[in-house]
């Protein structure tokens, strides 16, 4: 269970990422620069992660596509390294999507925000691989997954989004309230809490002229953040 938001600025956008999950997985690594040009936390189980921004500004978020039957023999990669070999070059992640043998992984849902991405530029694609085909999704302000009652959830989610955000006069800490949200306990709620999982980690990315993400978290309740200037695509 993840829950994904954003809004579109004059130079940029800003990207909330509340990542949900066992309360046994071990805890994640804090975001840092990496040597392909990314910034991004790492999941120790995995390698990969779910959450990362390139310094030409391309921020991928990837959430687990719990509803798509697939054979789990099949499953050769973790799901986590697609986003540090898709920002590793300023190609368009969706490009190079398209052009990659992805039978090899577990269905997923990836939400791309291209570099040059901006108020009055530019759009953001939301793709679905359901271990079959690569489909394009509807792109809303608000995604979210769920391993139980997706609708739901969803549902819930979305009420809480309206009584946090006016998307007309969008900001950040509007965004933040909402993330960091206790108002609605439990599985339906952004800043979910379960006896077997929870949100372990809330993040902000913000991409203008710079770069910076923002990163809590919960388990450890520390507090990181990472910034770079933003490199021009060749």
């Amino acid at each position: 269970m993840c829950t994904l938001s954003y809004f579109l600025t004059d130079d940029g956008y800003e990207l909330f990422f509340n990542r949900d999950e066992q309360k046994t997985r071990e805890m994640a690594i804090a975001p840092s620069k990496h040597t392909d040009n990314a910034i991004y936390p790492i999941d120790p189980q995995g390698g990969g992660t779910w959450l990362g921004v390139s310094h030409w500004g391309q921020t991928l978020a990837l959430l687990n596509d719990y509803q798509s039957a697939f054979d789990i023999t099949a499953v050769k990669h973790s799901r986590g390294l697609l986003i540090p070999h898709l920002l590793s070059n300023n190609t368009p992640a969706l490009s190079q999507l398209k052009n990659m043998d992805l039978s090899g992984y577990a269905p997923f849902k990836l939400c791309i925000f291209p570099d040059k991405l901006s108020l009055n530029n530019g759009h953001i694609a939301f793709v679905r691989w359901d271990s079959k085909q690569l489909i394009d999704c509807q792109v809303e302000s608000l995604a979210t997954s769920s391993g139980v009652e997706l609708e739901t959830v969803t549902q819930k989610r979305k009420q809480q989004f309206k009584q946090f955000i006016d998307l007309r006069y969008p900001a950040s800490e509007q965004f933040l309230a909402f993330h960091y949200s206790k108002a609605e306990q439990g599985q339906y709620g952004v800043n979910m809490q379960r006896e077997d999982a929870m949100t372990v980690s809330i993040s902000h990315i913000k991409v203008g002229n710079t770069i910076r993400f923002n990163y809590f978290d919960k388990q450890s309740q520390l507090i990181s953040s990472i910034s770079c200037l933003k490199v021009a695509a060749a």
